[in-house]
């Protein structure tokens, strides 16, 4: 073989760990349950935003934090802090599903650094009127 040939085949390997690594992500969905047993671990909880608890949003004392309430799963309620740069998500109030990481704290507190909500489709109203 030639030389080219050998760095090219170590090339595409080299790409190939990467794209496994990246679709083989560490982070498992858990409930709030299963992420109290792993206490500072960077865990993935999915769950909803609880609408009667509502969320506390203070930009004046720090921009960066929102406090609100997630049901996992297993229907388990917990705290959850989230420290952003963005700030509160737009359009938590409305979602359908939160999807967070971050880790457990000692406290009971889930601390997120990133959310993902998933909202309301525009189509589902339609949807079903079709039906």
């Amino acid at each position: 073989m030639k030389r080219t040939e050998i760095i090219l085949i170590v090339l595409v390997a080299l790409v190939a760990a990467i794209i496994i690594a990246t679709f083989t992500s560490s982070n498992e969905n858990l409930s709030f349950s299963e992420a109290k047993t792993k206490i500072g671990e960077r865990v993935k909880v999915t769950g909803t935003f609880d609408k009667t608890s509502g969320y506390v949003y203070e930009p004046e004392k720090n921009p960066n934090r929102t406090v609100f309430y997630v049901m996992d799963k297993d229907n388990v309620k917990s705290e959850v802090e989230l420290i952003h740069k963005d700030g509160k998500p737009m359009g938590l109030e409305q979602s359908e599903s939160v999807t967070m990481e971050g880790s457990m704290g000692a406290d009971g507190i889930f601390h997120a650094d990133f959310v993902l909500l998933k909202c309301p489709s525009k189509y589902n109203e339609q949807k079903h009127q079709s039906q």
